[in-house]
């Protein structure tokens, strides 16, 4: 069940406190797994009461390498209360891991009202969000320190129907990422966006009904994306970075909003607010098609 410590990540992640969101399935649970072999003390966090036994287990182990705690994301104050249980039980925290996120049942538009528009949202998008604000307050305030890690998708890159609501939260995730490249040195906030990943997230949804050549394509294997979750935690290079993750052996930097705010802010100095507006629309044109791009290659 415990990976062995013998990775170039073992020593940057020994003895370190880690929330995981997410833990009890999927890309969550192995990376779990990871940071516990690598001697990482991890809070495990999921809707699923599952995480208490499974607490049990790494703890029989090792003893208090886990702590666990059952959260529904959508409730106010929870974020809160599970960070505030992580720094009681291990005594700080040094690494929070945005990775839980539902899927919306069926296409925004087939739906009588907002409920799962809202449940989508909440949980992929305002989580992360939250949980980025409560860990960024806690490391300014107690000058420590710290990394922030969210789970994207490659589906924010690449719009599909179907997807208009889980697609839409996951573009807002790595925009909202990068956005935090200023926090670092002190606070390293980055995501990844796998291309779609064999967990039973996917195979377990209306995904694959829906684009069965999905499976022909291929999908990857969450060793693949959990490789590149932690080279994001520890490499010091990388803050307000995405990582894009398919099915090459080498995780592709998003450079999108460098390209963005490079241009836009060259043609705003020269007083062309007209060509820099312009400029935004074609970008946003050209991002469009060289994600889809990326699915095209795939195939």
């Amino acid at each position: 069940m415990v990976a062995s410590p013998e990775s170039k990540y073992a020593g940057a992640l020994k003895d370190k406190v880690v929330i995981v969101t997410g833990a009890a399935s999927g890309m969550g649970k192995l990376l779990v797994e990871r940071l516990v072999g690598f001697g990482a003390q991890v809070m495990l966090v999921d809707v699923n009461p599952e995480v208490e036994s499974m607490s049990a287990a790494f703890n029989a182990e090792r003893e208090k390498a886990t702590w666990w705690a059952v959260c529904d994301l959508q409730k106010a104050g929870g974020i809160q209360e599970y960070f505030d249980q992580a720094v009681e039980h291990f005594g700080h925290v040094d690494i929070v891991v945005n990775n839980a996120g539902i899927i919306n049942s069926a296409s925004l538009f087939s739906q009588p009202d907002h409920t799962d528009l809202e449940r989508v949202m909440r949980i992929n998008l305002i989580a992360p969000m939250e949980g980025t604000r409560v860990a960024v307050r806690y490391f300014k305030e107690t000058g420590r320190q710290g990394v922030v890690l969210n789970t994207g998708s490659i589906s924010g890159l690449t719009p599909l129907s179907f997807l208009e609501t889980y697609g839409t939260s996951k573009a807002a995730v790595l925009y909202f990422t990068a956005s935090c490249k200023d926090l670092a040195p002190q606070v390293r906030v980055n995501a990844v966006a796998p291309y779609y990943v064999e967990t039973p997230f996917i195979k377990g949804s209306a995904v694959i009904d829906q684009y069965p050549m999905l499976l022909k394509i291929g999908v990857l294997k969450p060793e693949r994306v959990v490789n590149a979750m932690l080279r994001a935690l520890c490499d010091k290079s990388l803050a307000g970075d995405t990582l894009v993750i398919t099915d090459g052996n080498k995780d592709e930097r998003l450079k999108i909003y460098d390209d963005l705010a490079l241009q836009v802010s060259s043609r705003l100095a020269g007083g062309l607010v007209s060509s820099a507006i312009s400029f935004v629309g074609s970008l946003v044109s050209s991002m469009a098609r060289g994600a889809i791009d990326l699915t095209r290659r795939r195939s």
